[in-house]
């Protein structure tokens, strides 16, 4: 309520549902998919995210907004593509270096940074987690889709 979205112009419903602030609790599961949940460390309670893909067996980590933890690193384990966020080396937050250093050890298939400063130009982003991860670098964009091959 903290932004007031009951009253924003055509916005779209949202159900809450709690989530158990365990490692990898299932939120949800059906044939395609299961996702699962994993605390991560903000100033307010948040989750990351895994999407287990079951035909395909691919696997995508979001680490929501978070400074470095041990539990994206379990989370993301083996992931094809972690999306982590890299909005700077803050109480709360990651830079994208930090980002990198979570892709490395979660041993993640590519990496893509977002939430991200403004100000800092994509490559600079780029050329910072490549110094920490060996694997392909991008900058998410809004509406971007990610194709697996």
């Amino acid at each position: 309520e903290a932004y007031a979205w009951k009253e924003w112009p055509d916005f779209f419903p949202v159900t809450l549902h709690r989530v158990p602030m365990d490692e990898m609790a299932e939120v949800l599961s059906c044939d395609e998919f299961r996702i699962l949940s994993s605390p991560v460390q903000h100033y307010i309670p948040t989750m990351g995210l895994r999407f287990d893909f079951r035909q395909s067996k691919k696997v995508v980590a979001y680490s929501c907004d978070t400074e470095p933890c041990e539990s994206v690193v379990r989370m993301a384990g083996g992931a094809n593509v972690l999306i982590h966020e890299a909005s700077g080396a803050f109480y709360g937050h990651s830079s994208a270096a930090q980002a990198a250093g979570i892709a490395r050890r979660a041993e993640v298939g590519e990496l893509y940074l977002i939430h991200y400063p403004s100000e800092k130009a994509p490559q600079e982003l780029v050329d910072e987690a490549i110094q920490s991860f060996d694997g392909p670098v991008k900058v998410a964009e809004d509406f971007m889709e990610i194709a697996f091959d």
